[in-house]
């Protein structure tokens, strides 16, 4: 070999181990953002490359110095290369050469402007420090073992500490303009002086806490900024706001009473308080003394009454109305009176109907007066009555004048009795009518004869209803076996008291126009010339059912102008023609809210004079006085 040349190499070799030997690293600083990798540093002794998986190392080129053939360190560093203030932020050798007895020193290379971090441990493998202030920080490790030292260094990025947003609740607020208002007054609710220091856009909800006995009242926009309260019961309510931010709420709450400032509403019930039973007790019963202003609805009815008893109020849904007794014992009345507004004023009497003093029945027998031989005829007493109101028992007997005469009967404890004559003669029945304590006997004579038969008759319908007012048809059916031509006397046997009603009629048939309500009779005599028959008929007529009124219009006359008089006229409709049963209540509301009483109040036409310009409401309500029935109008009057 050319000694030239291996001379020129060993020169080589010895210059750089002496470069290698001076015991400092110029380790570049760590710009990792974060992922794992290299740093940049090419161990001497290896030449490679160190890559780390979670943590970032540093590794510089460090050189040992002279001969020594002992381990030599390697500095590295592990730790996050980011971080937020106030983070503890941990150091570790982990990848590092250290030889035994090396001597381990961690420095700061640079530190942020006014931080006061510190080493907890600067000779320890591992140590740490708390980040106080955001920016970098620079640091190095230096491992020295005898002559050998290996430095590195390392950089740490720290970032301000994001702290979340606190919101601040919303505080709900408003001011009730009034603390007490009237029934049917709207308070308006304002929820405006509300507010949200965050700045959040509100959602709103109103609330009403309503008296325990209080289960209806108006509350209008519930859900916006800006509501309304109202009630047509009296007492203390409690408005709560709630005001929601999207992430918190905030409530407040008032109290309003509700005065209870409107006309009296008062049931009374004139009635009395006993009555002695009789075959037809009727009661009057009235509402004298209610108090009331407007439109109201009446209602009679029962909470109790005698077992037994079939009573019913002739008309239920007036101011006044009868009914007839027929049970002795307690009838327990209730009469009602409901305004528009919902209230509710309720009377209750107790009606005691006992049994009088035992008179002697009235005894009333309807029998013909002659029959066929082995003909059988009927003889009643149905129509007997008892004024104390007790019930009736029947025992018929008969007895032939002439010895020898037989005869048939069936029935004969009951009101009406089946007779048959068996031979020509006459026959004398008894009938005997007991309330069970008194009684009283009736006795007649029936003939029989071979040469006549009596008509037979029967009437249609025997028993019915009608209405006051109503006109009703009723018809004899009528033979006679000998072909006898029939005559027929019709008469009204009861009616009612105040009842002018009279029987036109025509041979076999007969009508009848009803004008009260109450109980009628009809009797028809029939006869063949020789023999009458009796036939009747029993009507129960109730009072009319009155069709509510209808306003069909309300028209004005005059200027809307003010201090100039306006005249109101309706058209109102009665279909009963009852026009001297309406009443007619105005009511005239100033564009200011303030009610206007009319002195002509239940006059059928309105006269008024506006003083302020703006909308005037009118309204008319049109009673029927027969049937309590109400019909309403309101038109809208802009006065300039």
């Amino acid at each position: 070999m050319n000694k030239n040349l291996i001379t020129s190499i060993l020169c080589c070799s010895l210059l750089l181990a002496g470069c290698g030997g001076s015991g400092g690293d110029t380790t570049p600083v760590n710009q990792d953002s974060g992922k794992n990798g290299n740093n940049g540093n090419t161990d001497s002794n290896n030449g490679s490359t160190d890559s780390n998986n979670s943590n970032t190392d540093s590794n510089n080129d460090n050189t040992d110095s002279g001969t020594d053939t002992t381990t030599k360190p390697v500095a590295k560093i592990q730790a996050s290369a980011f971080g937020e203030t106030g983070n503890v932020i941990q150091l570790s050798t982990t990848g590092s050469t250290i030889p035994e007895n090396a001597e381990i020193t961690w420095q700061w290379q640079a530190k942020p402007q006014g931080s006061n971090a510190q080493f907890s441990n600067p000779n320890a493998k591992q140590t740490h420090f708390t980040a106080d202030v955001a920016g970098i920080y620079i640091l190095g490790l230096t491992i020295k073992s005898g002559s050998n030292e290996s430095t590195t260094q390392f950089e740490i990025r720290i970032k301000e500490k994001t702290t979340p947003s606190v919101n601040t609740p919303p505080v709900a607020d408003f001011t009730l303009t009034k603390q007490a208002i009237a029934i049917n007054e709207h308070l308006q609710l304002d929820a405006s002086n509300s507010s949200d220091s965050d700045g959040d856009n509100l959602s709103y909800k109103w609330q009403v806490t309503a008296p325990a006995n209080v289960d209806e009242y108006t509350l209008v926009s519930p859900n916006n900024n800006v509501a309304s309260f109202a009630s047509k019961f009296a007492g203390e309510y409690t408005i709560t706001l709630t005001v929601y931010d999207g992430k918190s709420s905030h409530s407040k709450s008032e109290k309003v009473i509700v005065i209870d400032n409107q006309p009296a509403l008062k049931a009374v019930i004139s009635a009395p308080s006993e009555v002695t039973l009789s075959s037809m007790t009727f009661v009057e019963l009235k509402s004298d003394g209610s108090q009331y202003q407007g439109a109201v609805t009446p209602l009679w009815s029962f909470d109790s009454k005698p077992s037994g008893s079939q009573a019913a109020m002739a008309t239920p849904n007036g101011f006044l109305t009868s009914l007839q007794l027929d049970k002795a014992g307690q009838y327990k009345i209730r009469f009602s009176l409901k305004d528009r507004q919902g209230r509710l004023s309720e009377a209750t009497h107790t009606l005691t109907a006992k049994l009088g003093e035992a008179n002697k029945p009235l005894v009333f027998v309807d029998v013909p007066e002659s029959t066929k031989i082995n003909e059988a005829i009927k003889l009643s007493a149905k129509r007997s009555k008892d004024t104390s109101g007790r019930p009736l028992s029947f025992s018929w007997t008969f007895e032939p004048f002439e010895a020898g005469l037989t005869y048939s009967v069936t029935n004969e404890d009951t009101d009406t009795v089946i007779f048959t004559p068996h031979g020509e003669g006459s026959y004398r029945y008894f009938v005997e009518v007991s309330n069970g304590e008194l009684s009283q006997t009736a006795s007649g004579v029936i003939k029989s004869h071979p040469e006549n038969y009596g008509p037979t008759a029967s009437m249609s319908p025997q028993m019915s209803t009608a209405t006051e007012g109503e006109t009703k048809v009723f018809v004899v059916s009528a033979e006679d076996k000998d072909g006898d031509p029939l005559t027929y006397r019709w008469s009204l046997e009861t009616k009612p008291e105040n009842s002018t009603a009279v029987v036109n009629n025509a041979d076999n048939r007969a009508s009848i126009t009803f004008d009260e309500a109450g109980n009628y009779v009809l009797k028809c005599i029939v006869s063949d010339g020789k023999v009458e028959l009796v036939v009747a008929a029993f009507i129960k007529v109730s009072a009319a059912q009155n069709s509510a009124p209808v306003i069909t219009a309300l028209d004005y006359q005059g200027v809307l102008k003010t201090d100039a008089a306006l005249w109101i006229t309706p058209t109102v409709i009665d279909s009963d023609s009852n026009a001297g049963n309406l009443t007619y209540f105005w009511k005239v509301v100033a564009p200011t809210g303030e009610v206007i009483d009319s002195t002509t109040a239940h006059d059928s036409n309105l006269q008024f004079t506006p003083i302020a310009s703006g909308d005037y409401q009118v309204s008319l309500s049109v009673v029927d006085e027969k049937s309590a029935s109400v019909a309403t109008k309101t038109i809208t009057l802009s006065v300039e």
